[in-house]
């Protein structure tokens, strides 16, 4: 299995990397060709704009003709616009080469979770997708570190093509994969046993989508507007030291949440790491200022919001039949990028208002994120015990 897997394991880092140190980058390359900050956010948000719009197309895309063509177009996409964003000299030139990079934001990223699903054994489905997120997650933690030392070292355009070389070795790896594939009215037969007595199929992919939708939330306000509520509190020299803790409360959460998966209830599983989450951020709101505090938050922030997506991603592989699970994987990807901008959106105006070192923003979305928990622990499915068909 895990020989199956080690290509597309290994493309998912370069292209997630790829993804990572671009949305850090591009706003200094922006700037540096003499555009304006609005006009560096700009460029961010109408990837993502594009990437949702698109993955309406590229997951059913995934699950009608597969998912090994869907992620070598969206590897192409990003080789593609690696070399040519350096080459950019207009603004609207920028716009139009990050909506080509955007195919492969909304086409790679649910198709490779998809792929990883339906080649895992079904009674460890967590576990692989759980070592999945870990392998993506690292990429994080490398990527722009190397990247802005490659900058300084040899300027924005070697980097760029240095990052479509990466995407070119990526697309190599997903091309001489070989996984088993079933036949598409085999696939649709196929679901899981502990789907048996429990929510229908448009009830799993909404709790999941919701579910994500209001984590990212979360997720987005510490990353918008946490360094700044941090260095208002008074710890200027700390800013980064959240984000830090954060990513490797995330990289712990990933094998351990996807190992639980595979035994418990996923959905109490599921509102048990929003809790955490929503635990590590009222921490966060009333306590920034101490940094004993401020490392538990951040732990508690990353292991409760990674644990959940890799809850709601281990939902979908057990409950949805796998010729959809493209298509709901899609959805659920979706949900992160528009709770991320709805956070930065919604929150910006908040922050304007009440200024930077306003507890309220953090203290609202603790609750949001708790009350999403506490359902999704206690609500009740149609069979009385959706854990035993997982752990049998």
């Amino acid at each position: 299995m895990g020989r199956k897997l080690a290509p597309l394991f290994f493309a998912a880092f370069l292209a997630y990397g790829y993804n990572n140190i671009f949305m850090t980058l591009t706003p200094s390359f922006v700037v540096a060709a003499g555009g304006t900050l609005a006009e560096a956010g700009l460029q961010n948000s109408v990837y993502l704009a594009a990437a949702v719009l698109l993955r309406f197309a590229f997951g059913p895309a995934a699950d009608r003709w597969g998912t090994k063509p869907v992620m070598l177009v969206g590897l192409a996409s990003f080789v593609l616009g690696g070399v040519l964003f350096p080459l950019c000299a207009e603004f609207w030139q920028m716009l139009l080469v990050r909506c080509v990079q955007a195919v492969g934001l909304a086409s790679f990223w649910s198709s490779a979770t998809a792929t990883v699903s339906e080649a895992a054994p079904p009674q460890a489905r967590g576990r692989w997708l759980g070592l999945y997120r870990l392998t993506t997650s690292a990429s994080l933690l490398l990527g722009p570190l190397v990247a802005f030392g490659l900058v300084k070292a040899a300027g924005f355009a070697a980097c760029f093509w240095g990052l479509a070389g990466c995407s070119a070795v990526a697309l190599v790896c997903v091309g001489v994969m070989r996984l088993p594939r079933r036949h598409r009215c085999e696939r649709l037969r196929v679901t899981s046993s502990c789907a048996k007595g429990s929510f229908p199929l448009s009830g799993v992919v909404g709790i999941a989508v919701a579910g994500t939708f209001v984590a990212a939330m979360g997720y987005g306000l510490l990353f918008s507007f946490g360094g700044t509520f941090i260095s208002a509190a008074g710890m200027t020299g700390n800013e980064g030291w959240c984000f830090t803790l954060i990513g490797l409360g995330g990289l712990a959460a990933n094998p351990v949440a996807g190992i639980l998966c595979d035994r418990r209830d996923v959905r109490r599983l599921f509102g048990v790491h929003g809790l955490l989450m929503g635990m590590g951020v009222a921490l966060f709101a009333v306590a920034a200022s101490s940094l004993p505090a401020l490392v538990v938050s951040g732990l508690c922030i990353g292991y409760g919001y990674a644990g959940a997506m890799v809850c709601a991603q281990a939902m979908i592989a057990r409950q949805v039949a796998e010729g959809r699970q493209a298509t709901a994987l899609a959805l659920q990807q979706n949900a992160i990028d528009v709770g991320i901008a709805s956070a930065s959106a919604l929150y910006g105006g908040v922050f304007s208002a009440l200024g930077p070192s306003a507890a309220e923003p953090f203290l609202f979305q603790a609750c949001f994120v708790t009350i999403c928990g506490v359902v999704l622990v206690a609500v009740r499915s149609g069979s009385r015990d959706d854990s035993k068909g997982s752990s049998a």
